[in-house]
Order: C-alpha cells, then sequence, then structure tokens
C-alpha cells in the first residue's frame, strides 16, 4: 500500500471516532457528505493534479495543509475560501480570522467569490457607439441575434433601423 493510500485509510479509519465527538445533526452531515455521490476521500498523482481537481471541483472551502502552503496558492484560481497551513482550518476561519464566510457552494466559486460590499453597490453597465463604428457592430450584432433565435434583436439592428438613422 502506497503511504497516500495510508494515510486516506487511516483518516477513513478516524471518521466513527470523530462521528461520535460531533451532534447527531452534524454526524449525519459529515456521513452524507462523505459518503454520498459526490463525496469522499481522493487521492492525487501529484500536487499538480490535486490543483487541477480544486479548480475544476471549485470548493466553497479549501485547506491547503501543507507546511509550505504558499507554493501551492499561485495554482489555485477556483476555490472561494483558501485557508493556509495546518493552523488555519475552516473554523478558525470562519469564526476567528475574518475572511468572509459567505461563500458561493456548488462550483459557484468558478464565477463568483464570497460576498462582498460590491455586491450591495448599484452599478451599471455603460456603452456608446459612434455613427462611423455603427455598421459594423450591426452587422455582428444582427448575425449572433439570428443565430441565438431572437428575431427582434436582430430587427432592432435591421432595415427599420437604418432607415430611421438616414432621415
Amino acid at each position: 500500500m502506497s503511504p497516500l493510500a495510508r494515510v486516506a485509510e487511516e483518516a477513513l479509519a478516524t471518521l466513527p471516532e470523530l462521528w461520535a465527538r460531533m451532534t447527531p445533526q452534524r454526524a449525519e452531515f459529515s456521513k452524507a457528505v462523505l459518503t454520498g455521490r459526490s463525496g469522499g476521500i481522493l487521492i492525487a498523482e501529484s500536487m499538480a493534479d490535486a490543483c487541477a481537481f480544486v479548480n475544476e471541483y471549485a470548493p466553497e472551502h479549501l485547506e491547503i495543509l501543507s507546511t509550505r502552503p504558499f507554493d501551492y496558492l499561485g495554482d489555485i484560481t477556483e476555490a472561494a475560501e483558501i485557508l493556509m497551513g495546518p493552523y488555519t482550518p475552516v473554523s478558525i476561519g470562519n469564526f476567528a480570522l475574518g475572511p468572509n464566510a459567505v461563500l458561493p457552494t456548488s462550483k459557484g466559486a468558478r464565477t463568483y467569490g464570497p460576498l462582498s460590499v460590491v455586491d450591495f453597490m448599484r452599478r451599471s453597465s455603460v456603452g456608446y457607439v459612434t455613427e462611423k463604428g455603427y455598421p459594423e457592430m450591426a452587422r455582428n450584432a444582427k448575425v449572433l441575434a439570428e443565430y441565438e433565435g431572437f428575431s427582434s434583436h436582430a430587427n432592432a439592428v435591421g432595415d427599420l433601423r437604418l432607415a430611421y438613422l438616414r432621415d
């Protein structure tokens, strides 16, 4: 048995003792997560493979339990919360350290980060096309609108608008 497989087996063997120390509700949740369709213990062949998995999985919480966690931080791009080193468990992150604990779940870290003040700010997108730029922009928009089945969007950059703009 490889050293990594041995660590995984020892972790599995420890679970009943850890579940006995939890409230029944948390123990059931932990069991469901670890034994469910998306749960378990994974062994990666390399740290590059482990980081690739993390980026694909996009976890809500990630603990890098290495004694040199900063060596891997640059390789992680898709985790909502990254806790560094063996002295930074999720409970310290959530209750004492200060990072935001309102995090995206279910691979949401691929597109969103932790809740921040920006989420409560009113923002607007602003666009402006000049007369000179309009014909090419309209042509491109019309092709895409037709391709996606948005006929009214295609019409909005079609002959009717062109006739209006010429008047």
